[in-house]
């Protein structure tokens, strides 16, 4: 004699769903389904209890809200442990970048220098009077070569230098880029400008500017490389 099989009556619908929670909520949800599933896990769990006969699925509401669970403690505590680990190597990238950036504006300055001066008798624009289009007579360089007054040298290159934005280091907040070059002032300019009658190509290995920011130093040759000694330190 055969046995008949009842058919399964038992209502699965809200433990079927905390366990789909639970697993959208540990691969791409987060806790927007995690706390779903939590919730969806607790109730289907607890009617499975009181009334066996009628709910079904107390496994699946289990599974579902512990991956619930787990999603809201990765969420909540491992990811922002993980993020504090990883902000000092992002900030450590942005700034390596930004150095990269002020390397390239030094070597386009360089550039620029060398230009101006193959049209003016190879000499550069501090070391040529201003009736010869230099600006000779308007530098006021330190004991050290390093000009107090870079404005007028850079705008009568301004063709050359083409854009204001190659004047200022993506390092520097204190500094920001000039609308154009006739608008031009000390606070459009993070570099540090040398002049001087040894400030020339016939000395390739004199400092023509300085990277305060970065350590780095562009050359009467038009080379970059790094000087740490001409590295403005922090104030304490």
């Amino acid at each position: 004699m055969s046995q008949t099989t009842l058919p399964d009556t038992q209502k699965k619908g809200l433990a079927i769903t905390s366990l789909v929670l639970g697993i959208l909520s540990l691969t791409c949800f987060s806790i927007l389904a995690g706390i779903p599933a939590i919730i969806t896990g607790h109730v289907a769990h607890g009617r499975a209890k009181k009334s066996p006969a009628e709910y079904g699925g107390a496994g699946q509401a289990i599974a579902g809200f512990i991956m619930g669970y787990v999603s809201l403690f990765l969420a909540l505590f491992l990811v922002p442990i993980l993020a504090a680990m990883l902000l000092p190597a992002l900030a450590a990238a942005k700034h390596k970048a930004q150095e990269i950036n002020s390397m390239n504006n030094l070597k386009q300055i360089g550039v620029a220098f060398r230009i101006w001066e193959g049209e003016h008798n190879d000499q550069f624009p501090f070391n040529l009077s201003q009736t010869n289009g230099g600006t000779l007579e308007l530098c006021h360089p330190d004991s050290r070569g390093f000009e107090q007054n870079p404005v007028p040298t850079l705008m009568v290159m301004s063709n050359e230098l083409s854009t204001p934005n190659i004047l200022v280091c993506p390092n520097d907040p204190a500094k920001h880029v000039a609308a154009n070059f006739a608008s031009l002032t000390a606070d459009n300019f993070s570099y540090q400008l040398r002049t001087g009658p040894d400030i020339n190509d016939r000395h390739p290995q004199e400092v023509l500017m300085v990277d305060p920011i970065n350590g780095l130093v562009l050359r009467c040759d038009g080379s970059v490389s790094r000087d740490l000694t001409y590295k403005k330190q922090p104030t304490p």
